[in-house]
């Protein structure tokens, strides 16, 4: 039996290709930043994003390892994902893995986040 990829497979790439799925079923893949461990991933997103108002209508993703501007390099998983509520105690633990794998490009990320006043939201991402 040939093995499946897992979450843990993506632990190496530094950028995850986030593919969700329109209501008429069409996908759409972003490069995106997360973190986590071989049962769940975070990822960090503007709440009023595509990605995220997706999300709302299709839970389906699939995840790849991708380079910085979105060209697939490792294999494809499928996986549910949910929006997180923005103080939840999963955010917390989001915020602080999302920081320790990004360092100071997560707190300047942040600033800007929050000196544009967007509202951000973590998806947690599980297979």
């Amino acid at each position: 039996m040939q093995n499946q990829p897992s979450l843990a497979s993506l632990a190496g790439y530094r950028y995850l290709s986030l593919t969700t799925f329109r209501r008429t079923g069409k996908a759409v893949a972003t490069p995106v930043w997360f973190a986590g461990d071989d049962h769940q991933i975070f990822v960090w997103t503007n709440a009023g994003s595509g990605k995220v108002k997706r999300l709302k209508n299709n839970r389906a993703v699939t995840l790849a390892g991708c380079t910085y501007n979105g060209r697939v390099i490792g294999p494809e998983l499928a996986a549910q994902a949910d929006i997180l509520a923005p103080a939840s105690p999963e955010g917390e633990v989001a915020e602080r893995q999302l920081r320790a794998k990004y360092g100071w490009q997560w707190l300047l990320g942040r600033f800007f986040s929050r000196t544009f006043r967007r509202r951000s939201v973590f998806l947690k991402i599980r297979t």
